[in-house]
């Protein structure tokens, strides 16, 4: 089976999460799938998003008007995961872009390389 380079993500509570990515990842390539590929690709840029988005929401000072609770960090880890979403669906920040056609020039290196 064709794998792609080892892809380390240190992001606490989502490892889970980021391995099934992973391993979306290089199922779509082993495939040579090139929907599957671009969806993983889409929801590994989602994800990256997301932890840029709430690593920026801690830089802000806690404190205002109203006590923050348990749901509001709930809420606001879910709408962060959305934003993350469609953000990547609608381009991003071409992070999933880059992937894609990285792995795409990988694949189409190799199918040359066994037909010579």
């Amino acid at each position: 089976m064709n794998r792609i380079p080892s892809i380390n993500i240190q992001a606490g509570y989502q490892k889970a999460i980021d391995n099934s990515i992973i391993d979306k990842l290089e199922k779509a390539y082993s495939e040579k799938d090139k929907q599957k590929l671009k969806e993983a690709c889409e929801e590994f840029e989602a994800i990256m998003l997301s932890a840029i988005f709430k690593q920026m929401q801690k830089s802000i000072p806690k404190g205002g008007l109203f006590q923050e609770s348990i749901a509001d960090d709930i809420f606001n880890d879910m709408f962060v995961d959305e934003v993350s979403k469609k953000a990547s669906k609608q381009g991003g920040i071409g992070l999933s872009k880059l992937l894609y056609d990285s792995m795409i020039k990988r694949i189409e290196n190799e199918y040359k390389f066994k037909e010579e």
